[in-house]
């Protein structure tokens, strides 16, 4: 009876996450025909999948990490670490990726910030907040780890499995940054999705912080710089 209820469990999980790919992916090709800030359009579309499919197994947005109330010494402790992280990871990796001739391509959200200021507040609200800080965070370590999680079997095997997993998939998410660029990002995901379940202790909320707070200075610098 375990197993069968096991089987079920991972079968769904399988199920959900062939629906999550196939919106998430689908939107993101949308880019080959000249569709303008698809990143912001698949993390929403991805998000909302998510947000259905999780209505629809009775889950709660507390399994995921999104969590209200807490700490707010951790919160904002583990959102510093998130940056600092993030500066670390990505720029050793950038440096090594240089080093051995093949620099990641700069992403097109620095390539193609808005020149007006009330572009660049728009850009910041919709895409380093609502698209990049709440639904990278959410839809990578959130729903897919958590899914991933689930269809490995559960346990720590499983969950190192689910974290490389959600991070192969971030990092193709920024293939518009070359193959170096894709390989750069799935070590950030990595290591955030080891971030996620350890330091963090699998909340999101400092994850959401951390993530829109670096990319907010990245682009202000890039803005005013």
């Amino acid at each position: 009876m375990i197993d069968l209820e096991t089987n079920t469990t991972r079968r769904r999980a399988l199920n959900d996450l062939c629906i999550l790919a196939l919106v998430f992916w689908s939107v993101w090709s949308l880019r080959f025909v000249g569709v303008a800030n698809i990143g912001l359009w698949s993390m929403l579309a991805g998000v909302g999948t998510g947000a259905i499919l999780l209505a629809l197994r009775k889950g709660s947005w507390r399994e995921l990490g999104l969590r209200a109330g807490g700490d707010t010494r951790f919160v904002l402790s583990r959102a510093a670490e998130f940056m600092l992280l993030t500066l670390v990871t990505g720029g050793a990796v950038m440096g090594i990726a240089t080093a051995l001739g093949y620099p990641p391509s700069q992403s097109t959200v620095l390539t193609q910030q808005p020149d007006t200021l009330a572009g660049f507040v728009l850009d910041i609200v919709f895409g380093v907040w609502i698209g990049a800080a709440i639904g990278e965070e959410v839809f990578f370590r959130g729903f897919l780890l958590s899914k991933f999680t689930t269809l490995f079997g559960g346990g720590r095997r499983a969950l190192t499995l689910a974290v490389i997993a959600q991070a192969i998939w971030f990092g193709a998410g920024h293939a518009s940054q070359g193959v170096s660029g894709m390989i750069m990002t799935g070590t950030i995901g990595a290591v955030l999705g080891v971030f996620y379940v350890t330091r963090a202790r699998r909340a999101l909320i400092p994850l959401i912080i951390g993530h829109g707070m670096f990319d907010t200075v990245a682009l202000t610098i890039n803005f005013f710089g």
